[in-house]
């Protein structure tokens, strides 16, 4: 459910202080808990907005991979993150499906790739530098763990305005190329992702119809070996 809707310019005003990025702990589920329902409210309904339990339970399989931007000691907005395989996570699939309906029960730490499996800020720190900062954390931490790639879905903010006029490929088309903007889909283009196809019945969601981008970044600094029994690249 990668859905950061916006993206801060980083830019700093004055009297903002520097954002921390750390691994989220137990102690910060009460929080998280409620900026995922501020940022998510059209989805409470629907129980896809993460709740106490399916936060511990990240915590649990995969600690290294929920981090939190925080400024002046306050939680502004947060990833949750699991690792996949190839097979799971580039070929079409729901969200629920994917991330085991938010448990990361099928996070493999044998698998190659990172899933995004949501992105999320306070409405209220509009503009301080969060998105940038957490998707840059994202990409770190796929170098990091030398996995072939981040993937993510991600929900089509704006379709509902036009899906009368346009179908979703016509209107990813037409975001990828600048002749419109998605608070969603223009923010993850920014950060480096690219799309790969279009996802039908990603998540139950009014704004996007259930369409979301399938989006990848590959990454460049990916180290392979090579297997010195068979002579076959094994990734490091």
């Amino acid at each position: 459910m990668a859905g950061l809707v916006w993206a801060g310019s980083g830019a700093k005003t004055p009297g903002m202080h520097p954002l921390t990025l750390r691994s989220a702990t137990r102690a910060d589920v009460p929080r998280l808990v409620a900026l995922n329902a501020a940022a998510y409210p059209e989805l409470l309904a629907d129980g896809v907005v993460f709740d106490a339990a399916q936060l511990l339970a990240h915590g649990h399989v995969f600690p290294e991979g929920q981090i939190v931007a925080e400024e002046n000691g306050l939680i502004i907005g947060a990833i949750a993150t699991l690792i996949v395989g190839s097979s799971a996570a580039l070929q079409p699939h729901a969200w629920t499906d994917v991330t085991s309906f938010g448990t990361f029960a099928c996070h493999d730490p044998r698998g190659d790739t990172l899933y995004l499996a949501d992105v999320y800020a306070d409405p209220a720190a509009h503009g301080r530098g969060v998105g940038p900062a957490l998707y840059g954390a994202l990409f770190d931490l796929c170098r990091r763990k030398n996995l072939r790639r981040v993937v993510a879905g991600g929900r089509l903010w704006g379709y509902h305005e036009v899906s009368s006029e346009l179908s979703p490929a016509a209107y990813v088309d037409e975001v990828v190329r600048g002749v419109r903007r998605d608070r969603v889909l223009t923010s993850q283009l920014r950060a480096g992702f690219s799309v790969r196809a279009v996802l039908e019945g990603y998540l139950e969601d009014w704004r996007s119809a259930g369409f979301a981008t399938h989006l990848v970044w590959e990454n460049p600094g990916l180290v392979v070996r090579e297997q010195r029994t068979s002579g076959l690249p094994i990734e490091s």
